[in-house]
C-alpha cells in the first residue's frame, strides 16, 4: 500500500500519481450551437454560475491513444461566470472508463459512464455518445462541405467546475468548492478543420440533454491535438468554496 489518500483505499481506482498523463493525437468531431436561453438558464439554475450567452460546444473525443489514461469522451460545454471570471462549463459530460471518470471528478467534473463512437467514412466524420441504450449525442461533419471559419464559444479556458460532496449521513451537501483547471498552455493544436455538421441530441431517464435539441448550428470541426496535463498545470485550483 503506497498511501491512503485515494480511493479505495485497499486498491485505487485512480492512477497514481494521478500527473502528468498525456495523449497524442487526441481527436475530436464537434459542432457549435445556440440553445434556447431559457432552457439553459433553467439547467444552470442548480449552480452558482451566471448566464453569458446561448452558445455552446457539443463534441466527441478519443482520448484512446493515451498511455496513462485512455478512453472516450462527450459532452456539452457552456461558457460561464463566476465572480469576474469566464471559463467553460461542462454541463453534462460521459466517458468510457471508470479510472477516467474518477480522476475528473476529483476536479469536478460531472463525468458519468457512457458509450462513445469516433468514426471516419470518406468526407463524413461522425461521433455518438450513448448510455443505457439511449443515444444521446450523434454529430455528423461533412468535410465535403467545408467551411472557412466557425463561431466559437466565448472562451473555454481555465474549466470552471463544481467539485460537490454529499452528505454522507444524509441529505444534503458536506462540501461545494468552485475549481478552475487549465491544461491549455502544454497542449498543441496539430490541426482543425471546420465544415458543415448536423446535430441531433436525445434524453435518456438521467442525462437529459434532449432538452438542448431545438437548437440553431452554427458549424463544426474536427480537432487533432497533442495533450499533456502536467504536474504544473493539471492540477485544478479552487477559487472559492460555497459550503
Amino acid at each position: 500500500m503506497k498511501s491512503g489518500n485515494n480511493m479505495p483505499v485497499q486498491a485505487p481506482l485512480v492512477p497514481d500519481p494521478i500527473l502528468p498523463y498525456s495523449c497524442k493525437n487526441s481527436r475530436t468531431v464537434y459542432a457549435v450551437c445556440e440553445v434556447e436561453e431559457a432552457v439553459l438558464r433553467r439547467h444552470l439554475s442548480p449552480t452558482p454560475f451566471n448566464f453569458v450567452n446561448n452558445r455552446c460546444m457539443v463534441y466527441v473525443n478519443d482520448f484512446t491513444e493515451s498511455p496513462e489514461l485512455p478512453y472516450m469522451d462527450a459532452g456539452i460545454i457552456f461558457t460561464v461566470e463566476y465572480k469576474g471570471v469566464f471559463g467553460g462549463y461542462y454541463m453534462y459530460e460521459w466517458e468510457d472508463d471508470d479510472a477516467a471518470i474518477e480522476t475528473g471528478r476529483y476536479w469536478g467534473y460531472p463525468k458519468k459512464f457512457g458509450t462513445m463512437t469516433l468514426e471516419k467514412n470518406g468526407d463524413l466524420i461522425r461521433g455518438t455518445a450513448s448510455r443505457r441504450g439511449a443515444k444521446l449525442i450523434d454529430i455528423e461533419l461533412d468535410c465535403g462541405k467545408p467551411l472557412n471559419d466557425v463561431p466559437q464559444l466565448h472562451t473555454v479556458y481555465p474549466h470552471l467546475n463544481l467539485l460537490t460532496i454529499p452528505n454522507p449521513d444524509g441529505p444534503g451537501i458536506f462540501s461545494q468548492r468552485v475549481t478552475a483547471r487549465d491544461n491549455s498552455s502544454t497542449c498543441t493544436l496539430l490541426s482543425n478543420t471546420f465544415a458543415e455538421v448536423k446535430v441531433k441530441l436525445n434524453s435518456s431517464p438521467t442525462d437529459p440533454i434532449g432538452e438542448f435539441s431545438n437548437l440553431k448550428v452554427l458549424g463544426g470541426g474536427y480537432s487533432v491535438t497533442d495533450f499533456l496535463a502536467s504536474e504544473e498545470n493539471g492540477w485544478a485550483r479552487v477559487i472559492d468554496t460555497i459550503i
